[in-house]
């Protein structure tokens, strides 16, 4: 992305949060983040790139410095070649999950953005997946 591209970038997400949340404050603390990014045509982002400036969009929106998110998890889904079904969404927001299932059907690109209170059980070791999953 060329720094105009950043820019509508950024101002995308911090218009699509503030839609979600209108009357949210500035949240504060040790936070975590998540950002994941599906399409259907792929554009070559990787996963860290793209994370950087939802991070920073976000700063001053939701809340005082993007430093304050430090444990960051990122990922890029192709939709062309995965089973939206393997996905757990029961712990996604209702109003949320209603627009994000609509989009994955509808839009060739989604980021799906989530952060909150950082616990120190989340930080994991070993994310192989068991065996009965």
């Amino acid at each position: 992305m060329n720094a105009k591209g950043t820019s509508n970038f950024q101002e995308r997400i911090r218009h699509s949060y503030q839609a979600y949340y209108p009357d949210q404050e500035l949240m504060d603390g040790v936070l975590y983040g998540i950002v994941y990014y599906f399409h259907k045509r792929n554009n070559q982002l990787d996963a860290d790139n793209l994370s950087k400036p939802v991070w920073d969009a976000l700063e001053g929106v939701a809340f005082n410095d993007d430093r304050s998110i430090q444990l960051r998890h990122a990922g890029v889904v192709d939709l062309r070649s995965t089973d939206m079904t393997a996905f757990d969404l029961s712990r996604m927001p209702d109003m949320v999950a209603d627009s994000f299932i609509e989009m994955i059907g509808t839009e060739d690109h989604v980021l799906y953005v989530e952060f909150g209170g950082l616990h120190q059980r989340m930080f994991r070791f070993g994310q192989a997946i068991p065996e009965d999953l």
